[in-house]
Formats: structure tokens, sequence, C-alpha cells
């Protein structure tokens, strides 16, 4: 999943595999990702948590969460510096 198209066409084009279903979609809602029915044993979270607004990351947790199997791990990359503003 990944909102940016840009980003999508490189992950495409550097991962040319049938068995990888590149999604337009965003946290918090996944509402593509939901439409999908699909569940995953590993969601990885990298240079996106520190994107979130803190008052949609409950709601942006709990979409994640449902998305998981029984038994199944979210990996979440967090920044340790303070974010720069342009």
């Amino acid at each position: 999943m990944e909102p940016a198209a840009r980003m999508r066409e490189l992950g495409r084009s550097l991962h040319p595999d049938s068995r990888i279903r590149w999604l337009d979609d965003q946290l918090p809602a996944l509402a593509n990702v939901f439409r999908t029915g699909l569940t995953f044993d590993l969601i990885c979270l990298s240079a996106v948590w520190m994107h979130l607004p803190p008052t949609s990351r409950q709601h942006a947790f709990r979409k994640l969460a449902a998305l998981l199997r029984p038994g199944g791990r979210i990996m979440i990359s967090l920044r340790q510096a303070p974010a720069r503003r342009p």
C-alpha cells in the first residue's frame, strides 16, 4: 500500500512480481485495503507513523490491527529526531 503514485510506480519497476499487489491507499482509514478482504501475517510501516497526526494514530492502529491474522505482527519504524519543517 502506497499513497504516492510515483512511489508505487518505482516499487513496481523494482519488484515486478505478479504476487505483489500495489494498492493506492493511506492511513488512517485504509479503505481500499479493507475492500480487498485481505489479512496479513506481517504489516510493516516504514517512514510512515511520524507523518500521521497524533489525533489519527489510535484510529490508524485499530485499523492495522484489524488487518492482522491471528498471531500476526505489526512492525513500525519510528524517527528518533524531531521532524524537519520546510
